[in-house]
């Protein structure tokens, strides 16, 4: 059954830059604006976390069971 096999997904890069108004990030390799500011490293890794969320679950939703 496909829902009981093993799958991996390579994820997409982000790059972060810190500017005089804040932290800011953008995938590596694409030519998406950037986003920001965030007040901290730990407020743009969040953000980083949820966009990498919406893409693992876009990627397997053809498996999810309901």
């Amino acid at each position: 059954m496909l829902q009981n096999a093993k799958r991996t997904y390579a994820l997409a890069g982000f790059t972060v830059e810190k500017r005089p108004k804040g932290w800011f990030f953008r995938k590596t390799y694409a030519d998406d604006d950037w986003r920001g500011p965030y007040s901290s490293p730990t407020s743009v890794s969040l953000m980083i976390a949820r966009q990498l969320k919406r893409e693992i679950t876009k990627r397997d939703a053809p498996y999810a069971v309901e």
